[in-house]
């Protein structure tokens, strides 16, 4: 029961990791790696593209595209804003779990790691599907730009479904609300912010 207790608090940990990580990354940064564009970006680019909100019931992210019609620039710019969510989600995700297994000292173990894969790819997938488009630009050169957010509270549910979900599979006596509140204060502490997901 104590190792499934550790489990658990590694996985919060892998979770509150991701979000610490999420944070850190440049937004200014390209899939070129040129820092002429990261110092210089288009006149045009929208604020919340440059600085996506933070807010503490909100997972908000960015996307942006650049093709050959307008309505695929949207949907692409979309799309890429909800994969920015599911990378702070899955990242968040993964920090919590890894943490509370190294805790319990069960980090290496195999079903710690299926379970973190697992956990993830189901939230992200349920999850999704509740993004909303806060808003969309396009810019002079055909670039469109889209913000994106996920209530915060509807991803602690999915969370909290997906552990007691799996929760006879990899951990028996899994503690799912000790897990949620682990969750509540990474949450809290680091709050989610957008990695500026970006591709042409």
């Amino acid at each position: 029961m104590k190792r499934v207790s550790l489990i658990f608090l590694v996985m919060l940990a892998v979770v509150a990791f991701g979000f610490v990580s999420c944070v850190s990354q440049p937004a200014g940064s390209t899939s070129e790696g040129s820092s002429t564009a990261a110092s210089a970006p288009p006149s045009d680019m929208p604020d919340f593209y440059l600085n996506p909100p933070l807010a503490d019931d909100a997972i908000y992210g960015v996307g942006s595209a650049k093709m050959a019609k307008l309505d695929t620039s949207r949907k692409m710019a979309v799309a890429r804003a909800r994969e920015d969510i599911a990378f702070q989600m899955n990242a968040s995700i993964k920090a919590a779990i890894t943490d509370y297994a190294q805790e319990a000292g069960v980090d290496g173990n195999n079903q710690v790691i299926s379970f973190v894969e697992t956990i993830s790819k189901q939230v992200t997938q349920t999850t999704l599907n509740g993004a909303k488009t806060e808003q969309v630009a396009a810019g002079k050169d055909g670039t469109v730009y889209a913000l994106v957010s996920y209530p915060l509270n509807a991803f602690k549910d999915e969370v909290k479904k997906e552990f007691v979900r799996n929760e006879d599979a990899a951990f028996a006596e899994f503690k799912a609300d000790q897990a949620m509140q682990k969750l509540d204060a990474e949450l809290s502490n680091n709050p989610p912010k957008s990695g500026n997901v970006k591709g042409e």
